[in-house]
């Protein structure tokens, strides 16, 4: 049987802001931040449209929430891995830094009401799920387009397992490379940073 980690995680460039969520702020103000992350090159993936579009992805996420009877804090929720991927997030260009700043969290500081999981990241597993070109008919699987509660993703891991490295050499499993983790509520966060000294890091 396969146990999830009981740990999340949270990455963030070096010196910048973390636990920030960029769909919190105002459009032009949003918009210009990512611009200037891309020229930066720490974004170079950035599209144009993105901000719409992970807008769309949080309100579904938060609507799919709420639709489970939950109870979010947040409207925009912060974003964590659960467990780690340092390899995906060290490696591949996520981040300019080659080894960016992470945070760990336990993740028995949270009740189903604070928390929601995606398997994989919420943006592709919203397209390959609603996908009418054809292009995600290989990849896609059940746990896409789902959002899912602390004690589904229990279920939701051991049938499927966690991610791993089946996505490097496996098309089946190519967007499937971490287990996104939605927090709906802060305050747990805040409280175990100050009790454990890690605000001003």
């Amino acid at each position: 049987m396969c146990e999830i980690p009981d740990y999340i995680t949270h990455y963030y460039s070096k010196g910048s802001d973390r636990l920030k969520n960029i769909c919190s702020y105002p459009d032009e103000m949003a918009e210009q931040f990512l611009s200037t992350l891309k020229e930066s090159g720490k974004r170079a993936w950035l599209h144009p449209g993105y901000l719409e579009e992970r807008r769309r992805v949080e309100a579904w996420l938060y609507s799919e929430f709420v639709r489970k009877g939950k109870k979010p804090y947040l409207q925009s929720p912060l974003y964590f891995v659960l467990g780690e991927n340092d390899d995906f997030f060290q490696k591949n260009g996520f981040f300019s830094d080659a080894n960016p700043a992470k945070l760990q969290i336990p993740l028995s500081l949270f009740n189903s009401d604070m928390i929601s999981f995606t398997y994989p990241d919420s943006m592709p597993s919203l397209a390959i799920a609603t996908d009418t070109t054809g292009r995600g008919d290989l990849c896609r699987k059940p746990i896409h387009g789902q959002v899912f509660t602390l004690e589904e993703i229990v279920e939701v891991v051991q049938k499927y397992g966690m991610p791993g490295d089946k996505w490097k050499t496996e098309e089946y499993w190519r967007y499937d490379r971490f287990i996104e983790a939605q927090i709906w509520n802060d305050r747990p966060i805040w409280k175990f940073l100050e009790s454990t000294n890690h605000l001003c890091r």
